[in-house]
Parts: structure tokens; sequence; C-alpha cells
């Protein structure tokens, strides 16, 4: 059963993260009064770490709990090897403009969800020079971006690195931890910005006030990640972020961009997940979400159809039962049919299409990978 998120800051270090923690290394990003809960999470789990160490020097082994059919491995393996091809020496990803630290988290996160590590095992040179152009790019002020970036940068990189924290080698994991403690003040100092209804949210820039769901989601999952890796995050900030979730629910069932605002399917996946990784399991607005887009299934022709179908399968995931089976196994169909020849995954829409085929291919295998359950924060 899902910890509250009380549950996971008072003792925050879930266990596929705390196996290979140290106390000094906790230390980086947890607040005083969480150390003694780290320290006493690291005894009762050091003997635990030598499991993961064995884990991570052997190929990813099937954790799924639902059969993967061999076409759906297929696609993945041939998406990983289009992304491999196709990183930059620097270790980014193409974009078309600037070289953006959100696409290159989200294709380090593709290589993760399937179960690879960094420094060690196939793939992780690839996985290593993603993670370090990342932490490079974080400015003094603990903002992750470059020229014309955006706090979807700052939630993405954030949510990525709290990823790779628990299976990095320890040289890594401290680099990690410090660029984490900086991001995730940043994220806090940035909700205290947001005003009047759009209290609570966050929005384009650490200084707006005002915020929308897209963006909020982000940093929530940044947040909620960083506790697992043993950040004391103040209940204040995840109460306010419910909060703004919670304004965004629209009368039809779905969420909304901004309060008041009609719902869309990529917005409602974006607030159930938000609202099941902050601890409101099965909460009436996350059912009623889940309604919706069982009313209105999604269509490749949309409009940010691959940034809808990150969030939707996850959704579909934390929901389970009938939102799964009839939300997630329609999207998996649509995005087999959907892959190039090459192995990569086509952008339609015009904002998307910033992105470029890395991001694209990067939604779509994240998406493909939601039943092996490698990524600790998307865990039921």
């Amino acid at each position: 059963m899902k910890q509250s998120l009380s549950e996971t800051i008072k003792c925050p270090a879930a266990h596929h993260h705390r196996q290979n923690q140290s106390p000094s290394e906790t230390r980086l990003f947890a607040l005083p009064n969480s150390l003694e809960f780290i320290r006493k999470a690291r005894l009762r789990t050091m003997a635990a770490g030598f499991i993961l160490m064995a884990m991570t020097i052997c190929a990813p082994t099937i954790r799924a709990d639902r059969p993967i059919p061999i076409y759906v491995k297929s696609a993945i393996a041939h998406g990983l090897r289009w992304l491999t091809a196709h990183q930059k020496a620097s270790g980014t990803f193409p974009c078309n403009g600037n070289d953006r630290p959100a696409v290159t988290s989200l294709a380090v996160m593709a290589f993760l969800a399937r179960g690879y590590t960094p420094g060690t095992g196939p793939h992780h040179t690839v996985i290593d020079r993603g993670i370090n152009w990342v932490l490079d790019h974080q400015l003094p002020s603990g903002y992750i971006t470059v020229p014309g970036g955006t706090m979807y940068d700052q939630g993405i990189s954030t949510v990525m690195l709290s990823e790779a924290y628990g299976v990095a080698n320890p040289a890594l994991r401290r680099r990690i931890g410090k660029v984490l403690s900086k991001a995730v003040e940043l994220i806090l100092a940035a909700q205290k910005n947001s005003r009047g209804i759009f209290a609570g949210g966050w929005r384009y820039q650490p200084s707006a006030t005002d915020a929308d769901i897209s963006c909020t989601g982000w940093q929530l999952m940044a947040l909620r990640g960083a506790a697992d890796c043993g950040a004391a995050i103040p209940q204040a900030a995840i109460k306010n972020g419910i909060a703004f979730v919670m304004r965004d629910v629209n009368v039809n069932g779905g969420f909304a961009y901004q309060p008041g605002g009609p719902p869309g399917r990529a917005r409602t996946g974006t607030g159930i997940l938000a609202l099941e990784l902050m601890g409101q399991r099965n909460s009436p607005q996350a059912i009623a979400g889940g309604d919706f887009l069982l009313n209105h299934p999604l269509s490749p022709k949309e409009n940010f159809y691959f940034y809808a179908v990150y969030y939707c399968s996850q959704a579909a995931n934390q929901l389970g039962g009938k939102y799964y089976q009839q939300i997630y196994s329609p999207i998996r169909h649509d995005l087999i049919q959907l892959q190039n020849a090459n192995g990569s995954w086509t952008p339609t829409d015009g904002i998307e299409q910033q992105g470029s085929k890395a991001y694209a291919t990067a939604m779509a295998i994240l998406a493909l990978c939601v039943p092996y359950h490698y990524l600790p924060l998307y865990q039921r």
C-alpha cells in the first residue's frame, strides 16, 4: 500500500533510494529535524544495499506485475537505441533550438524507466553523460536552466536527478545530492511568489505570481522525488500545492490548466498524478478525473499528445482497475502504431515540435515502460 506523503516525509528515504545512502550524504539536502529518521532508516536497510549492488551490475530484469508483450519490449529497445545514436557528445539530446535540461532529463529517465543505471551495465555511458550535463547546468541560484529555459527544466530535471540518486555510485550520488539541495530550495522559494487563486502553484519562471497545473505538476513530483531521497519537505508546501491542484478541478470532472478554465486530457492526467503522488489516494477528484479520461479518450491528432500519453499512462497506473485497462491499453496500441521504422516517434503539435523527436521518443518510452515499475516515484 502506498504511504501518505506525510509518512514519506517523516521517514523519507524510500526503500529503493535509501539502500545506498549514508547519513553524511543525506545531510546534503535534509533538514536537521529529519536526520534522526533517516539515520534509523539507514540502519534498518543497510543489509538490503547488497541486493541493490547485485542488481546494478546486471542487465535489467522484469519487475512488471502485468505481462509485457514482446512487441512492446522490442519497441522500447528500438527507441532506446535511437536515443543512444542521437545523443550529442556533450550529453544532450537534440532539440529544435537550445539544448534543454528538460529534454535531456526525459531521455535519461527513459533509460532509468527500463531499469538501466548510471555507472555500470548497458547504456550507462549515455545515462552518465546526460546526468552530468544536467548537473553542469545549475546556476548558483539553484535554477537548472539554459538561456530561454523555464521551470519545466527545473521540475523535470529535479525529478530525473531524484530517480538517479538511489542507483548512482557514491561519488555521483554526492554530486546529485548537492544539486538536489539547491534545486529544491529554489522550487520552494518560487512557490511563495504565487498569489491569489494561483497561490501554491508554479509558473514558467521562479518569480511568476500566477501558476498553471502543468508546471505545478512537475514541481510537486520533484518535491516528492526529493522527499524519497531524504529531503525534509515542509508540510505547508505540499498542502498549498494540493490546494492549487484542487482549484483546477473542473465541474465536468477533468482538470483545467488554470482555475476556471476548461478541462483537458493532458491537464487531467497531470492533476490525477499530482494528487495520487501527494498522498490523496483515490480522492473523489482523482476518480472523477479518471472518469473524464474514460469518456474522452486520447487521440494521436490532438495537441500535446506525447505530453498527454506520459501523464495519462501514469495516472491510469495509479488509479488501477478499469482505468488502467481502458486508458492505458489504447495508449500503448497507438504508440506502437506511431513508432517510426528507425525507433523514434515524431511530434506533430507545434509546441511539442520544439522538443523534437528526442522529446517525443522519451515520452513514448516512459509511457510504454509504466508496467515495469522501475522508477520509485511512480510505484503504487
